[in-house]
């Protein structure tokens, strides 16, 4: 098994045993201050072993500050401060603790790994490693290689410790910004579908009602066949919606340009549909069914059309779809005024969604207005290549 795979089982509990093996280690290691306070209890005057616990103990109490710290990812605007009273520290103890200071030598190199960042904190580690072999320690130069290679192992596995906590907490945050953003974007998926959905029902279902309300009392039947039909939008609306809901639902081209036609020459526009091509991917065939659908809504909303047509164009491996009608208001200027408008601040929604569909087929949204007239270019590949992973529906493959 590799690090990577190792690493998607991290959880909370793996990010805390991390940070408490790390702190035991860093913790530990003060202990080997000892080493130098116990030569300087037993070997020097009492002035110097004074000054040398108060160095020794100050050393350890910054190095502790900054590692336990770094450890629990607790950065502090004092930190910058705790280091450069550790330097001073640091190099003054070996004046005062005689030649075993070598035992905490690892300790400042480790503060500049742990506190500062790139090549900073490079820089401060070789830096203070080297420190201590000119730093008059000791006259034996065997013992001071020694400690200083020992220093520099110590300071390094520490160091890799402590970084290695951190980033498993970096990355167990990271998993779990990445899930609540999957959530987030697929609620807006949910959202924009059931947008679309409701939007273009509910929006046929007042245009019926209305016309509804224009048939004489004596039309009993034709009333009841209205109601009929606004009965079975709503019930189809209500299966969408439960579908939608379940993640099932599934657009057919077909089906949409079947039933666009059917309600927009109820309210009275003439529809003129060109044909299709039969061969075009199940994702582009997806992309499109919705782009009809929410023509028809912005038309049934934002116009006043008597006509519409579907064109089709192909040039290579592309294909232009155009939805035309001739019924922009004067008072908005055109549907996309008074769609985009309305929607643009609904991300996924309206024309901004037909955007996003047709761009993961790698496909493009137009609309212009001319002499009255509003067109919706689609422009669509034929094919799609291999490697496409995202429908436009949204959905991963």
């Amino acid at each position: 098994m590799g690090a990577s795979q190792r690493l998607r089982g991290v959880g909370p509990g793996i990010v805390r045993l991390a940070r408490a093996t790390a702190g035991v280690f860093l913790v530990g290691m003060a202990a080997f201050a000892a080493v130098p306070l116990a030569e300087a209890l037993g070997a020097y005057s009492s002035v110097r072993v004074v000054t040398a616990v108060v160095l020794i103990i100050g050393l350890t109490g910054c190095y502790l500050w900054l590692a336990v710290r770094a450890v629990l990812d607790r950065g502090s605007r004092w930190d910058p401060a705790v280091l450069a009273v550790m330097c001073g520290l640091a190099l003054a103890v070996p004046f005062a603790a005689g030649p075993t200071w070598l035992s905490v030598g690892f300790m400042l190199p480790l503060a500049f790994a742990v506190t500062l960042r790139g090549r900073w904190a490079a820089l401060g580690f070789f830096a203070s490693l080297a420190a201590g072999l000119v730093l008059p320690a000791s006259q034996d130069l065997s013992w001071v290689l020694f400690g200083s290679l020992q220093n520099l192992l110590t300071a390094g596995a520490l160091a890799g410790l402590t970084i290695f906590a951190t980033l498993l907490a970096e990355l167990q945050r990271t998993r779990e910004e990445a899930a609540k953003l999957a959530i987030t974007e697929e609620r807006l998926r949910f959202a924009r579908e059931l947008h679309d959905v409701l939007g273009h029902n509910l929006s046929v279902i007042a245009m019926r009602t209305e016309l509804g309300t224009r048939i004489p009392p004596e039309e009993i039947g034709r009333l009841r066949r209205e109601l009929t039909e606004i009965h079975d939008i709503a019930s189809r609306s209500l299966h969408d919606v439960r579908a939608v809901v379940k993640g099932y639902r599934e657009m057919s081209l077909e089906r949409e340009l079947s039933g666009v036609r059917r309600v927009l020459e109820t309210a009275g526009v003439r529809c003129d549909f060109a044909e299709l091509p039969p061969s075009l991917p199940p994702e582009v065939r997806v992309a499109l069914a919705w782009a009809v659908r929410e023509a028809a809504t912005n038309l049934l909303r934002h116009s006043d059309a008597t006509v519409c047509l579907l064109g089709v164009e192909t040039d290579g491996d592309r294909i232009t779809v155009t939805v035309a009608n001739d019924g922009v208001r004067p008072d908005s200027g055109s549907i996309a005024a008074g769609a985009a408008d309305a929607e643009a601040t609904v991300g996924g929604s309206g024309l901004a969604g037909l955007d996003e569909r047709l761009a993961q087929v790698g496909g493009s949204c137009g609309r212009h207005t001319e002499d009255g007239w509003f067109t919706l270019s689609l422009d669509v590949p034929g094919r799609l290549p291999a490697a496409a992973l995202t429908s436009a529906t949204g959905d991963r493959r």
